[in-house]
């Protein structure tokens, strides 16, 4: 028997097997009896062998289920399967199955997680729920001005005053096999407007994003930053340096005769930019506050 057929039969044992009453059986123990929840060590025990999950166990006096005081022992086989077996994930439909650390990891970015659509939160004229691996196609249908499969989109958008809420717009753009979401930020306090790119890939710093800013009849007026891309699992994205800020004053004096911004956002792969060339000998270079240089 090839490798890869014994390989796949492995998996078919295994799917078969995570699919048995024994096994769902097995889950079951390792489920928290009070809050539901998969147990993962510490594990508690209350002296007639009820099992209690570590985050219970710290807001619990006497067991739950009989009132009764909880032991000192440890049950040591129920931790040691509890750090082995593979547990399906919470999110119904999911076919997923892990160790608890791996799935804890997986839950947040399940696919078949219940999410509300985002663009409520930014537009506030959506009232979609459903699974997040539908949200795209959800968006694409009702959303169209906001999303593109094109590495690129480009905005004319009205310069409004009264607005209070710091996330300006929000934007996705499917490309390079990626969902990648774009924030424009008006941070009104610290009299500045930003623009962040996420994408859930754990090296975004593999993509880049352009911020380009521009005047349609005048071409010789144009701002263009560029900067990587962040991963949608950093908390601390807008705290980042590397994003793109602009102090308001120059956003305003880059508005059109409609009082609006035109803009357009680029995301590019960093491995096909081009390097800067090295300036030959014979090109002007100046040298500042070098010593070497200074007449004595």
């Amino acid at each position: 028997m090839s490798s890869a057929s014994s390989t796949t039969g492995r998996k078919m044992v295994l799917s078969t097997l995570l699919e048995t009453d024994h096994y769902e059986s097995i889950i079951k123990e390792l489920t928290c009896t009070k809050c539901k929840q998969y147990m993962k060590p510490p594990i508690y025990l209350c002296v007639d062998g009820h099992s209690i999950c570590c985050k219970c166990y710290e807001k619990s006096y006497q067991c739950h289920i009989c009132l009764k005081e909880f032991a000192l022992i440890r049950p040591v086989v129920l931790e040691s399967l509890a750090n082995k077996v593979l547990f399906p994930c919470t999110n119904g439909g999911c076919p997923k199955h892990a160790t608890l650390p791996v799935l804890e990891k997986h839950t947040p970015h399940c696919q078949f997680r219940i999410i509300n659509c985002f663009m409520a939160r930014v537009y506030g004229n959506c009232a979609w729920e459903g699974r997040a691996g539908e949200w795209m196609d959800h968006c694409f249908l009702e959303h169209k001005q906001k999303v593109t499969e094109l590495p690129f989109i480009t905005i004319k958008d009205k310069w409004d005053a009264k607005r209070t809420e710091p996330v300006l717009n929000y934007f996705l753009l499917k490309c390079f096999e990626k969902i990648f979401n774009v924030y424009q930020i008006y941070d009104k306090r610290g009299g500045r407007m930003m623009w962040t790119v996420l994408v859930n890939d754990e090296h975004a710093d593999k993509f880049y994003f352009e911020v380009d800013i521009f005047l349609p009849n005048l071409p010789c007026k144009r701002i263009v930053y560029r900067r990587p891309c962040k991963c949608e699992k950093d908390a601390d994205f807008l705290e980042h340096t590397q994003n793109v800020y602009i102090p308001v004053e120059n956003v305003f004096s880059m508005l059109d005769e409609d009082e609006s911004l035109n803009f357009t956002v680029r995301i590019g792969e960093v491995e096909n930019l081009p390097l800067l060339e090295t300036p030959t000998a014979s090109e002007s270079l100046i040298l500042l506050n070098n010593d070497e240089h200074k007449e004595d």
